[in-house]
Order: C-alpha cells, then structure tokens, then sequence
C-alpha cells in the first residue's frame, strides 16, 4: 500500500474548490470533493492501477 502525503497547500486548494463548486451547486461541490478523497484512497491501496505516459515509459 502506498501513502499518500496531503499538503496543507492541496487541502486548502481543495477545500476552494469545493467552495467555488458550491455556490452554483452545493450537492455538486461535497459530491466532487468526497469523488477526490476517493479516488486517493484507491490511489494508496492500487498504486500501479494508472496507465505509464508512454513519453517516459516509466512505470513510477
């Protein structure tokens, strides 16, 4: 399992976000960011599960 590192700086990104989403629709705005705290779980638990940029031909 990988760990993966939240920067304040990428919580603080993330939360605006959501702010910005939420004043056209708030449902929409705690749908993404609960969809981006997902994705990051399955990020730590597969972390080879993304495809290799075939520019760098590098699995890491």
């Amino acid at each position: 399992m990988a760990e993966v590192i939240w920067t304040s700086q990428a919580l603080t990104d993330l939360e605006a976000i959501g702010d910005f989403i939420a004043r056209d629709a708030p449902s929409f705005a705690q749908v993404f960011v609960d969809r981006v705290f997902q994705s990051v779980e399955r990020l730590q638990q597969f972390p080879l599960s993304g495809r290799v940029v075939p520019e760098i031909a590098q699995e890491d």
